[in-house]
């Protein structure tokens, strides 16, 4: 599918349910959009850059949620609207995820029925004066067009709207391992983060790396305390404990390993290398 195809599925959606309708890759991007912007709310919400992080975060906790429920995700955000999110496979492979979102929830009054939404309330009348605009969807009509958006998911899959690739698996994977080194990191914290079975991690990152995703791990960390030696940033165990080793004897046995010597014998090499032997 061409994005304007996507885009034209997306309105089709929007059209029957008001949600605002948008295709992520499996790495959370925003891919494609109907409407285009998001509310205004929304918008003026994420101006603030902490408020920002913290949708995102919310979003990414969704995401991971309808992971492990295997199915649509129907959550609520900060700040009281009614979202929902499915995962997109391709041959068992996530591939992204169809989000729905952007209303209010209400009652058989009218009401809207999330105390979320009180917090729109700290942000001042004008916040206010903005999320009032939000359409309000009855709740049975909320789960009426999840199931309609669950359909659309599963035709965006059949439709292959975002090709699956082996090597985006392990590209994810490379850029958790990175974004994390300096933390104590699992093969399954990183599934989590990516949405992989790990078999499906293990045999994809050998696939396009040629080495082990433990490897790969251990590769980065001693490549970051080279850097760190280099330029004399910290001691031993400072450095050890920097780039994510365990403890410094383990650093010094994995670092002699690999480069023929300890760290210490390392650091005065590079020393007399950067004097040219004039101490």
């Amino acid at each position: 599918m061409t994005k304007d195809e996507i885009i034209s599925v997306l309105a089709e959606l929007y059209k029957i349910t008001g949600f605002r309708v948008s295709l992520h890759g499996a790495d959370y991007s925003e891919i494609a959009a109907y409407p285009a912007e998001k509310r205004e709310f929304c918008r003026m919400v994420h101006k603030n850059p902490s408020e920002l992080e913290k949708c995102i975060a919310c979003d990414k906790e969704a995401c991971k949620k309808a992971l492990s429920e295997k199915d649509t995700h129907i959550y609520t955000c900060r700040y009281g609207f009614t979202e929902a999110v499915s995962p997109l496979y391709n041959f068992g492979t996530l591939t992204g995820f169809l989000m729905m979102g952007q209303i209010y929830e209400t009652d058989e009054s009218g009401a809207p029925i999330h105390h979320e939404i009180n917090n729109v309330r700290t942000l001042g009348d004008e916040m206010v004066e903005l999320a009032s605009k939000t359409p309000l969807v009855n709740a049975d009509m909320v789960r009426s067009y999840v199931k309609i958006m669950t359909i659309c998911a599963q035709y965006l899959t059949l439709s292959n709207a975002i090709p699956s690739a082996k090597h985006t698996v392990a590209e994810m994977a490379k850029k958790y391992i990175f974004d994390n080194y300096k933390s104590k990191i699992t093969i399954s914290d990183i599934c989590d983060d990516i949405g992989c079975s790990k078999s499906t991690l293990i045999t994809c990152f050998k696939r396009e790396f040629g080495t082990t995703v433990n490897n790969y791990i251990t590769s980065v960390r001693l490549g970051e305390a080279v850097k760190m030696l280099k330029i004399g940033e910290g001691n031993i165990g400072e450095i050890a404990t920097e780039t994510g080793f365990s403890d410094q004897s383990y650093f010094s046995k994995v670092f002699s390993a690999k480069y023929g010597m300890p760290p210490s014998e390392y650091t005065r090499s590079n020393e007399f290398e950067t004097t040219g032997g004039n101490r």
